[in-house]
C-alpha cells in the first residue's frame, strides 16, 4: 500500500482458500479469511470486494456472511457462523 499508494482497491475474496475446500490448499479458517478483509479495510481506501471460488457448500455462505458484516461494520452475535 505504501509503495503503490492506490486510490482504490479491488479485493477478490475467493472462498476456495478456506480449510476443507475441495480445490483449495491454503486451509484458512473463516476468521483468518475475514482478517484479510479487516487488514485491507484498515487502509481506509475505497474498496470493492468480489466473491468467487469456493467449492464447499458450508464454507462459502458462512465466510461471505462474516465478511459482509465486517464491511458494513455489523457485529455478528456468537454462534452466527457456527455449523448446525
Amino acid at each position: 500500500m505504501q509503495f503503490y499508494n492506490p486510490t482504490a482497491v479491488v479485493l477478490q475474496c475467493g472462498a476456495d482458500s478456506l480449510a476443507g475446500d475441495r480445490l483449495g490448499v491454503f486451509n484458512l479458517s473463516s476468521r483468518g479469511h475475514a482478517a484479510c478483509i479487516e487488514f485491507v479495510k484498515s487502509f481506509n481506501r475505497p474498496l470493492i470486494v468480489l466473491g468467487g471460488g469456493g467449492y464447499s457448500i458450508r464454507n462459502v455462505p458462512r465466510a461471505w456472511c462474516s465478511e459482509t458484516a465486517i464491511l458494513v461494520n455489523h457485529e455478528l452475535s456468537d454462534g452466527t457462523l457456527t455449523p448446525q
